[in-house]
């Protein structure tokens, strides 16, 4: 008959534990490591990416700068003979103005009988408008009485004398004033006279 088995005997496949438990490294130590290796690469690998990418871009702009600046070379020859007819242009063009400013019209007609018509009085009629080397001569009549005729053309040429745009060039008189033999009509002459030479 076997004998029964002690449960507080050492089995047979016993063994003594000589680790050494205190100088074991720790389990998670392996695991920390390679995370912080993870991170260094990343921020290795992103640093790298940036400094090819901002080369790339110094490198493309460069090249560009150095492009720009050939063409400007290039064409610099053309942008002289720009520069020159410029100059040129701007030359003749200040002959053109200082020509315009000695040859312009002092009175242009249009303003002139614009003048006559804004002054006119409503019962003197216009005949004749002769411009002479003294001046204007402006043909009119009035069919009125003497007394009335007389009256109304005096102060028609006071008006004209009075007016900013017509005295500032001409003094007005009237002359040869004379009645009609047979219609009662009152011709005479209203003289526009240059006060300075007009320019031709």
């Amino acid at each position: 008959m076997s004998r029964e088995r002690d449960p507080l005997a050492p089995s047979p496949h016993w063994r003594v534990d000589l680790r050494l438990v205190a100088e074991l490294p720790e389990d998670n130590l392996v695991g920390t490591r390679f995370l912080v290796h993870v991170v260094f690469i990343a921020v290795a690998l992103a640093a790298v990416i940036a400094a090819g990418y901002f080369g790339y871009r110094r490198y493309k702009l460069g090249r560009e700068i150095s492009d720009w600046e050939q063409r400007i070379k290039d064409s610099a020859a053309e942008v002289g003979e720009i520069q020159a007819m410029s100059k040129k242009y701007a030359m003749e063009a200040a002959k053109i103005d200082q020509a315009w400013t000695l040859v312009r019209p002092q009175l242009r007609i249009h303003d002139f009988l614009t003048g006559l018509g804004r002054t006119r009085p409503e019962l003197l009629f216009i005949d004749i408008v002769e411009w002479n080397e003294a001046g204007i001569v402006v043909r009119c009549n009035i069919r009125e009485s003497s007394e009335r005729a007389t009256s109304i053309l005096g102060n028609y040429v006071k008006l004209l004398n009075r007016d900013e745009k017509i005295s500032a060039l001409f003094n007005v008189v009237s002359t040869d004033l004379s009645r009609g033999t047979n219609d009662g009509v009152f011709k005479f002459e209203l003289t526009f006279r240059f006060k300075t030479p007009p320019k031709s």
